[in-house]
């Protein structure tokens, strides 16, 4: 993991996280927390921990975590704002993805809709694990004909990270009506993609996670290690949520997950050369 060049002005937590909540990736520190599970931490992208990470939040009566800040400095240019403490006043933060979002959303207004994509697109690379950026990505494309990039970018939107952002109804609808280019036919998620209908929790029985088992289980046969990690990581998310005894007639114990997704990450990284 690359770790940033300020990263002793801030105090860590002892290790990174695993899953569920907060997500694989996120290492908490302690400035400008303000206790009850609500705290900032450093985050990295699956797929990106040889990049330098960015800040995000714990919202913790939401059960979930939401970028805040592009870097380390950006957040201490924060913190330094407001005397060291969580405070109102902000800071310009040209890198962070809601930034990229909220400049093509103003493209939109003015009809422009190549230069939109041009900042949905960059939203996407500055943050990748966001559904609404692939969404509106994904629904650009869509308006100018572009069919291939469309169904890429609502893939992602769907296999996002769902302890940041869960996918919306739009998002769902699209996967389902689409019809499948010849590229991406095969695609696990989109070969399922009416089977599944994303709906959690107060069933007896849920079928969704046998689909997504079985999506995130081709995905690391094809060799597609990030999204089916991210895939792996919101099916045990949403587990997580269910009652103890849908838990235990799934088979599902939050330890032993841990457990084996801790070393699928481990080896992943080590086969990068990212530790």
């Amino acid at each position: 993991m690359k770790l940033p060049k300020r990263i002793k002005e801030v105090s860590i937590d002892t290790e990174i996280q695993v899953g569920v909540y907060p997500p694989n990736g996120f290492l908490q520190f302690y400035e400008a927390g303000l206790g009850n599970g609500d705290y900032f931490g450093l985050y990295w992208e699956f797929g990106k921990e040889n990049e330098e990470p960015i800040v995000c939040e714990m919202i913790h009566d939401e059960g979930i975590i939401k970028p805040s800040f592009s870097s380390l400095d950006k957040f201490l240019e924060w913190y330094t704002l407001n005397d060291f403490d969580y405070g109102d006043e902000e800071i310009e933060d040209e890198k962070l993805v809601y930034n990229y979002l909220e400049k093509g959303n103003q493209c939109l207004q003015q009809n422009n809709v190549e230069k939109a994509i041009e900042f949905y697109k960059a939203s996407t690379e500055s943050f990748g694990e966001l559904s609404e950026n692939w969404f509106k990505l994904a629904s650009q494309y869509k308006r100018i004909g572009n069919e291939l990039d469309f169904q890429k970018s609502i893939i992602n939107a769907v296999i996002s990270n769902w302890a940041i952002d869960f996918p919306s109804q739009n998002a769902v609808r699209m996967l389902k009506n689409l019809t499948p280019v010849a590229e991406l036919k095969n695609h696990p998620l989109l070969k399922n993609r009416e089977k599944i209908n994303f709906n959690f929790g107060g069933q007896k029985e849920n079928k969704n996670y046998q689909i997504i088992k079985a999506i995130y289980t081709e995905l690391y046969e094809l060799g597609d290690h990030n999204r089916a990690l991210l895939l792996e990581q919101n099916y045990a998310l949403m587990m997580y949520w269910e009652t103890s005894s849908f838990q235990e007639r799934n088979n599902f114990d939050i330890k032993e997950w841990r457990n084996q997704f801790n070393q699928k990450t481990a080896s992943r990284l080590k086969l990068n050369g990212a530790e």
